[in-house]
Order: C-alpha cells, then structure tokens, then sequence
C-alpha cells in the first residue's frame, strides 16, 4: 500500500477533512495492521515502552490522541498497529470535523502519523478512500470501537493468532471488546449535573452565599479529587458541592465559579472532566421590559456572562428582564434532540446565571430541544408549542408571573419562535428552504396577539431572515463592502420570504403594534449584523430558484440579534440590548471586547397597558413593578427580586446612565 505519510501533520489532516470528505489514496502490499504488547496494564492505567502511562478512558474527545486496546486470550492487552516496512504506530488521534455546514456528513477520523485507521464494509485498511458522501464516523461506544459508513456500523474485531490480527464485522456479537486509553489532559466524561446558579441575587439584601454542585454521571464512580474555582482562583473546597463565601455581600457584578473533577471506578476508567462555567449574577435591580439577544453563539458560551455584565455596567448594576436566544447554539452536522438537551443546554443555563431565557433553533442545533426548554421556562409558552416554534414568552401570563424571576419585569413583552426547521425542506439528498409552513402558523399567533393587544412589544425571534443577500443595499460586509448577490443559496434566500415581511407589515399597520423580527445566521456569509426600522425599504425573496424578489416599505423592526462569536464568519461577539425608553425603543448592538455600540432609536407605536382582567399572581407582580408596592417579603434574596419601588424609579435612572454613555 502506498502511506498517507503527507498527510501525517495535523493541520494536513483538519484541511482534508474540511476540503475533502476522504482521502484518495492506492494500496501497496506492504501495509498491514499488527499488535503491539505495552510494557504494562495496571488498574486502567497503561505504560508503552517510552515509560509514560495512559489511562483508560471511556469516550474520545476532540483532538485528542488514544491508544486502541483488545484482550488476547490471556487476559493481557495488546495495541493495535498499523505498520509498513520502517514504522510501527499505534497513537491514533481523534478528529470531529466541526467546521463545516449544518447539513454536511457527519466526519470523524482516526489517524496516526503516517495511517489513517480506515474501514469500508466489513474490511480494514490502513487509508482512507471515498466510498460514501454519506457519514463517516469512528466513536467508541458500550466497550466497542465502531465505524458508521452512511448509517451503517461496522466493528472492530480482533482475530488472535491470525495472520490479519484485526479485521471489521456487521455483527456486534462479535466485536471485540476494546479499551482506550489517552495521556491528555481530558480523560474521561463523569459530571452529568453541571453547576448553575438557581437565579440572580439583589445587592444589599442580605443574600446567603451561593452554593454550588455536581452530579456524576454513575454512583460507581469514586472521586479522587476536586477542584473549585471563584473567577480563576482555586477554592479550599474537595467536595461536590461548594459554597463560595466570597461571594456574599459584594456589589452589583458577575462572578464565574466552575470544578475540575478527578475520579476513577472499579472498571479501571479514569475520569477528569471541567465542569462548565456556572455564572453568579448580582444585581441592583431588574431594567423593566428590557431584552438581551444573541444568535450563533457556537459553543462559546462564556460570552453569555460576558454580556450580562456589560449591561450591569452599562446600567449601573441592572440586568434585562429576558434573555432571546436567536439559535445555532452549537457546531457541525445539525446536533439531535437528546444531546442538546443533556450535554449543551445545561452549559448555556449555566452561563445565564439564573436569569430566565427562550429559545429558537438554528440549523445546527434542535428545533425539538429549542420548543422543550422554552416550554420548560414555563413562561407562558403555548401549550402546544411544535418543534417549529410558536409563542414562547408571554409577559402578561399568569405562568411568568408564577414562575419568572427576573421575566416578571418584562409585562411588556410577548415572544414568538421560529425554530429553523420550519423553513427546511428534504427530498432525497436535496435541502430547500420556504416559509410556506410557516406563515400560517405565524398569522394565527398574531391574530391572536392583535384581539387581546395592549401595546407590548411583539419580538418574532427566528434564525433565518427575510431579505435577499447581497441585493438588499444594507446587506453589507463587516468593512462596509459588497458581499455576493443572493450568497449562501436558498438557506440564507428563504422562499415566500416577502410574503411573510407582508404578513407582519399588515398586523403592524392595522393594529399600530410594535413588532420586531430578531435573526442571525448571516456571520458565515460576512454579512454585518443590520437594522432596519418603520419606513426603510426591505427587499425580500418570493423564489430563490427564479431569483425573483419583492420590495416593501417596513412597518416593523428588522434586525440581527448580534452574533456572539468569534470563530466563524464576520462574527465578532456582538449582542443586542433592547428597552424602553420614554416614547421611544433602544436598540443597542453592543460588541464585548470594546463596548462599542451602534445605537438606533425606534419610535414606539403605543405605551403598554396592563390587560383588564389578571390573575392575583399576575397583580401581584403588576403591582411591584408598576407602583412600587411591593411588600418587605417579597424580596427574597432566593429569587433575587427587588420591590417594584427599587426597579421602576432607580431604572430610570439606568437609563440616564446609558443615554450619558451614548453621549461620551
């Protein structure tokens, strides 16, 4: 066989994976798979012959370099090893090719420096070809190593004394049992509760000082050690839950408190895993009818604490009343509904800190997952919220009064998601993108919004927008350039996209609401983030395939939610930061690593009404941020409330203060 020694370096490899699905190589005779002996295996840690130890681990990871382990028939374990006539290798390094597209094949490789651990069908080889555009996924799983080719899982099976030691089988029955080991710095997955504030707390009130805890993912698992952390510095604190007594009594701020976890069980598995940031917000007070909103964050969730601390400082120590998260939480092939939920969504719920947040798909992440965890919040979702989306906030509910925290300060509020899937259309292997489904579900909500109106602020929180790229004049690069006409096919062209502009520039004109539609996506086309505000002509697509598009005049608020990133794209970690302000709307798009801020003033359409008939719940919480009514009682430290007082008259001054920052 002829080697993929060229491709041996790892940058060599991340560019193939990207540009190339597989690698095309030929085989000569001299390649072959063998079996190396360590020079011990003890309680799961393994030692090679250069003296270092591995350890057993029980899941691959990013980037990381493994060491392939099978028992012979006496107990002892052996390595697999790809070898040629001058070199034996048997560290094999993991690659999850994340970069790519949402509807891209899932990819993950295996190689070594001079192999690649290839299979197709039932055969192993020592290169990788391209059989299939399909998925192409090594991962290890239940104690076997297993390739999915397009669907299909093939195993890893040991053949003792043969002549080709190792070959590939259909039937997990027979696969071999396999153990990894890896010498890094991550070993095993353990924590399965990541720590989270239960919400936000007031300063001067008196809180108790936070505690924080981890769940592990098995009661068999026995820690060997644990590590807390208070904004970087190492606690004294070897337990799995840890209260951080620093943290009570100080001002208005962000405080970032996480664990590493050191740990190993009777299997031999050793387990060390971070936890995720766990934000602790304090606050002053809560800035009524106020929004923070953010799209394509991508795994970078530590900027989410990032933006809530910046709007404490701009405000002087006052957080938003809702977090509207715009979707593509996550990178890669669109990521299934299960792992958003037990692996993703718990990091991002740590990073808010206890502040009450929404949620739409993008199209790498779960429209499914997006609707649960709205539908979860419990804040006046409706009932039969689809994975397409639907209302998912609803200020003036009986259920935000009951059950929000800082979100029962925003009355004035209604929030409707438009999960990506929507749009998204599949037949065969061919993807097309219409509003077609969406716009009747979308006219209902607002029928419904119009009958019972009382002058809320109505946000249509989406992923995708409504113009057509690059012929919209606003649609522009981060430099202010031009950017490809009609870029990024028919996913960032959305079909019936005028007639769904249409829609909503009818409700807002014959019932005079106050309307805007928050999007993202546009950062992987360099499109800057844009804004759109009453009278500003919006060119829109009716149909991607005949390059046909419609003009309107606007009724409502067109805008990127700000994309809060850095890998991808233009995208430069910006967020939006919307409230009200006397007769007007403030739209701060606010970039973290500068504070630099693209102001807009919306002229509001009408003032927010309490509804005529409320629940006592829902008076209750009317009362204590409209009159400043509120009872001593109802400022517990554990929801972190303020009575009404504090939050409508020290907000204005909040106001003052961002205005005056505008100013300078």
């Amino acid at each position: 066989m002829r080697s993929v020694k060229a491709a041996a370096v790892f940058m060599a490899a991340v560019l193939l994976s990207v540009f190339m699905p597989q690698i095309q190589v030929f085989a000569e005779d001299d390649e072959y798979y063998t079996v190396t002996e360590p020079l011990s295996e003890e309680n799961g840690v393994l030692t090679i012959d250069t003296g270092s130890p591995w350890y057993k681990v029980n899941c691959f990871e990013n980037d990381s370099r493994y060491i392939i382990c099978v028992k012979g028939s006496d107990g002892k374990s052996v390595m697999l090893t790809a070898a040629d006539r001058s070199d034996k290798e048997y560290v094999w390094r993991y690659y999850l090719r994340t970069m790519v597209t949402s509807t891209a094949p899932r990819c993950a490789t295996l190689y070594s420096n001079s192999f690649y651990l290839g299979c197709h069908e039932d055969k192993l080889y020592t290169y990788s070809r391209s059989w299939t555009d399909g998925d192409t996924v090594w991962d290890y799983y239940d104690g076997k190593l297993r390739y999915n080719e397009d669907g299909t899982d093939c195993y890893l099976k040991y053949n003792e004394g043969s002549k080709e030691p190792f070959s590939c089988t259909f039937d997990s029955a027979e696969a071999s049992e396999v153990s990894i080991y890896t010498n890094g710095d991550k070993l095993g997955r353990c924590i399965s509760r990541q720590p989270a504030a239960q919400s936000y707390v007031i300063e001067g009130s008196g809180y108790k000082a936070p505690s924080f805890s981890v769940g592990l993912s098995s009661p068999d698992i026995i820690t060997d050690d644990i590590k807390w952390y208070v904004d970087g510095t190492e606690q004294s604190c070897a337990k799995l839950e840890f209260t951080a007594d620093m943290l009570a009594g100080q001002p208005a701020g962000v405080h970032r408190v996480n664990c590493i976890v050191t740990a190993h069980d009777n299997n031999g598995v050793h387990y060390r895993e971070k936890s995720a940031d766990a934000a602790f917000v304090i606050a002053k007070g809560v800035l009524p009818d106020s929004v923070v909103s953010f799209s394509d964050i991508h795994e970078q969730y530590g900027f989410i604490p990032d933006a809530i601390e910046n709007v404490i400082q701009r405000t002087g120590g006052y957080i938003p009343s809702l977090v509207v998260c715009t979707g593509d939480l996550v990178n890669g092939p669109t990521v299934d509904k299960d792992t958003m939920l037990s692996r993703y969504y718990p990091q991002i719920v740590s990073a808010l800190g206890g502040l009450d947040a929404v949620f739409v798909s993008g199209n790498h992440d779960s429209g499914e997952a997006a609707s649960i965890m709205s539908a979860a919040a419990k804040l006046g979702a409706e009932g039969n919220i689809s994975p397409s989306g639907g209302q998912i906030f609803r200020g003036t509910s009986s259920e935000a009064a009951s059950n929000g925290r800082n979100s029962r300060f925003a009355r004035g509020i209604t929030v409707y998601g438009l999960n990506f899937e929507v749009s998204q259309n599949k037949q065969d292997s061919t993807y097309t993108y219409s509003y077609d489904k969406a716009i009747k579900e979308l006219d209902s909500f607002l029928r419904k919004t119009a009958a019972n109106y009382n002058g809320e602020l109505v946000i249509i929180s989406a992923h995708s927008g409504l113009h057509v790229l690059g012929v919209l004049p606003q649609s522009v690069s981060s430099g202010g350039g031009p950017i490809g006409q009609w870029v990024g096919e028919n996913q960032y062209n959305v079909d019936k996209s005028y007639e769904m502009a249409k829609l909503i520039n009818s409700y807002a004109e014959k019932y005079n609401m106050d309307i805007m539609y928050l999007f993202g996506h546009d950062h992987s086309r360099q499109e800057r983030e844009l804004i759109m505000t009453d009278g500003a002509v919006l060119i829109s697509t009716e149909s991607y395939a005949e390059r046909s598009y419609g003009s309107q005049k606007l009724s409502f608020t067109y805008a990127h939610s700000g994309y809060l990133s850095t890998t991808i794209g233009c995208a430069d970690a910006n967020f939006s930061f919307i409230y009200r302000d006397g007769d007007n709307y403030s739209f701060d798009l606010i970039r973290i690593s500068d504070d630099r801020v693209r102001h807009t003033d919306i002229k509001a359409k009408s003032r927010f009404r309490e509804p005529p008939a409320v629940t006592t719940s829902a008076a209750t919480t009317a009362s204590a941020a409209n009159t400043g009514t509120a009872t001593a009682s109802h400022n517990s430290p554990k929801t972190g409330d303020s009575s009404g007082f504090a939050v409508i008259f020290v907000s204005a001054a909040a106001i003052m203060l961002l205005s005056r920052k505008r100013k300078n």
